[in-house]
C-alpha cells in the first residue's frame, strides 16, 4: 500500500512538470519568434538588428506587403507601375536603372530567391486584383530557375493575399515555427555587427549581398581564389523540371491577357554553368522559352560576360551588380555586346 501512494505520487509529480515543461516550450517558443523575428514577418522596428538583413529574411510576404502600402499612397506620388520579376539573379537589379528605357513607368523589384514562373504568376494576378495598376514586367530568365529543385520552407511562404489563406494562421504558424537555427545565425550577426544581405523592401525591393561585396573591397583576388577554386564548379544539372515551362506559359497568355507589356531575355551565364548545360540544352532551353512567348526573338545575353567571368559574377550563378547597366542594355535595347 505505501509503495502504491509512492508510485502514485511519482506519477503525479512528473506528470505536473511535464505539464510545465511543456507549456514553458510552447511558450518559448513564440516568444523566440516575436523577439528575434528572424523571418522579419513582425515589426521590425523594435527587432535586434538593422531591418530586413536577416538571412532568412521572407521577401515573398514582404514585398507584396509593401506594394499593398503603395496602393495607399497620396495621389500625387507616382503609382508603381512597372516590376523586375524573375528568381535571385534579378533580385540583384536595381529597378531605377530602368527609367532610362522606361522613363514614364516606375518600377520595383518583385524577383524572389528561388522565383518560380507559377508562384509569380500568382503573386501579379493577386497583387493587380487588389489594385496595382501594372503596365509593364522585365523577366529575366535562366535554365536553372527550370531544373533547380526548391525546397519550400518559413523563408518562402507567399503572401495570405496570394494564398488565401487566413492572415491569423499564417502570424500563427510563424509565431510557432521551429527557427531555432535561422534565429541563431541572425543573432550571431547581430552580435558581431556583420551582415550579409541586405534587403531594400520600403524602396527599391532590390537586395544586395554585403558580405561579398565588402569580402571584395577589401582584396578581390583573394575572394574570387575562393569562390572560383578550381575544381569546385558545378558538375552536373538537374533534369528540366517541365511543369515549370508550363506555369511560365499560364504566365505569359495572362499578361497577354491583361495587355501588360512584358520584356524577356536571357541572364548571364558564368561559363561553368553554360558548360554543364552544353550547346543543346541552352538551344533547347531557348528554343522552349521562345515558343511558349509566341516565337518571340527573346534577346539571348546568357555570353554576354563570359569573357574574365571570375570578376564579373559572385558566384556562379550571380553576376555582379557593377554588371547590372551592361545586362540591361543587352536585355532591352535587343543587341549584345
Amino acid at each position: 500500500m505505501k509503495a502504491s501512494s509512492t508510485g502514485r505520487f511519482k506519477f503525479g509529480h512528473c506528470w505536473r512538470a511535464a505539464v510545465a515543461l511543456s507549456a514553458l516550450i510552447g511558450g518559448a517558443m513564440p516568444a523566440w519568434n516575436w523577439w528575434v523575428n528572424p523571418y522579419q514577418v513582425f515589426d521590425v522596428d523594435r527587432g535586434v538588428a538593422e531591418p530586413y538583413t536577416s538571412p532568412a529574411t521572407n521577401e515573398r510576404y514582404l514585398k507584396v506587403r509593401h506594394l499593398l502600402n503603395t496602393l495607399s499612397a497620396p495621389a500625387s506620388e507616382q503609382a508603381i507601375d512597372c516590376l523586375l520579376v524573375g528568381s535571385s539573379v534579378m533580385g540583384l537589379l536595381d529597378p531605377r536603372l530602368l527609367a532610362v528605357y522606361f522613363p514614364d513607368n516606375r518600377c520595383y523589384n518583385l524577383a524572389f530567391l528561388a522565383g518560380r514562373p507559377g508562384e509569380i504568376l500568382e503573386t501579379i494576378k493577386a497583387l493587380i486584383g487588389q489594385g496595382l495598376p501594372l503596365k509593364r514586367i522585365v523577366y529575366g530568365l535562366e535554365p536553372f530557375a527550370f531544373s533547380d529543385p526548391v525546397n519550400a520552407g518559413p523563408a518562402n511562404r507567399l503572401h495570405p493575399i496570394v494564398t488565401g489563406e487566413s492572415r491569423w494562421k499564417f502570424y500563427l504558424d510563424y509565431l510557432f515555427e521551429p527557427s531555432l537555427g535561422d534565429g541563431i545565425g541572425y543573432l550571431f550577426d547581430a552580435y558581431h555587427h556583420t551582415i550579409s544581405v541586405r534587403y531594400d523592401i520600403d524602396e527599391t525591393g532590390r537586395y544586395q549581398l554585403v558580405r561579398y561585396e565588402t569580402e571584395i573591397q577589401r582584396n578581390e583576388t583573394e575572394f574570387v581564389n575562393r569562390q572560383f577554386e578550381q575544381g569546385r564548379g558545378p558538375k552536373s544539372v538537374s533534369p528540366w523540371i517541365m511543369t515549370r515551362f508550363d506555369e511560365f506559359k499560364s504566365l505569359v497568355a495572362f499578361l497577354n491577357g491583361q495587355q501588360i507589356e512584358a520584356h524577356y531575355y536571357l541572364n548571364p551565364l558564368h561559363p561553368s554553368i553554360a558548360k554543364v548545360y552544353g550547346e543543346s540544352g541552352l538551344r533547347h532551353f531557348k528554343t522552349t522559352v521562345s515558343m511558349v512567348t509566341g516565337g518571340r526573338n527573346i534577346p539571348d545575353c546568357s555570353l554576354l560576360l563570359s569573357e574574365s567571368a571570375n570578376i564579373r559574377f559572385y558566384d556562379y550563378k550571380h553576376f555582379r551588380s557593377t554588371e547590372s547597366t551592361i545586362v540591361l542594355d543587352c536585355a532591352l535595347c535587343n543587341r549584345s555586346k
